[in-house]
């Protein structure tokens, strides 16, 4: 299998993911509002730790 094919596969990967993700935070909000943005608000603060780090590392 050569790069392109395989890039385009982990693109379709990627994209299912994401749906399915926004589908599960629909979901939830629907159900369990405080429950949901309390995930969504720690995964967002996880998701700006690593990126910060990862841009910390590459600065030094």
């Amino acid at each position: 299998m050569d790069d392109a094919a395989l890039r385009t596969r982990l693109d379709a990967i990627l994209l299912v993911l994401a749906t399915n993700a926004l589908l599960l935070f629909g979901i939830g909000l629907r159900y369990s509002r405080e429950f949901t943005v309390g995930v969504g608000v720690l995964a967002a603060l996880i998701g700006y730790g690593l990126v910060r780090e990862r841009r910390s590392d590459a600065a030094q």
